[in-house]
């Protein structure tokens, strides 16, 4: 709804403020599609954007339920010329990528920020 869009912006452009990034993509835990942005230089599809979220999601959750029990709170995928992030934000998963290696810290700990401000928003919704 045009209420929850107004909850959910300012937590993304948080996120796109104070992480160095060139996607962000907020979907459901199945995979939709919810919101999706990149630079115009990062040629990237959203569609399969997204979809690459949710086949990494489904082997993460996957994964640590049977070694943890748990619920996954975030993956974080790096290779050498850049990183993908995925943070569990209750009824939503945010994905950033980007290319700047040195700040991938700081965009996890934004992220984490904006993760769990989205689950308190939206508890027992």
């Amino acid at each position: 709804t045009q209420d929850d869009i107004e909850k959910i912006s300012p937590q993304i452009t948080f996120i796109t403020t104070n992480a160095d990034i060139e996607a962000i993509a907020l979907v459901s835990f199945e995979g939709y599609q919810i919101a999706f942005s990149s630079l115009p230089h990062y040629n990237v599809d959203a569609d399969q954007f997204c979809g690459q979220i949710s086949a990494i999601l489904l082997t993460g959750r996957s994964t640590i339920q049977t070694l943890f029990q748990e619920d996954l709170d975030e993956i974080i995928v790096r290779a050498e010329n850049g990183y993908i992030v995925i943070s569990n934000a209750g009824k939503f998963v945010i994905m950033c990528a980007g290319t700047i290696i040195d700040t991938m810290m700081k965009t996890v700990k934004v992220m984490r920020v904006a993760a769990n401000n989205l689950k308190k928003i939206f508890e027992g919704r």
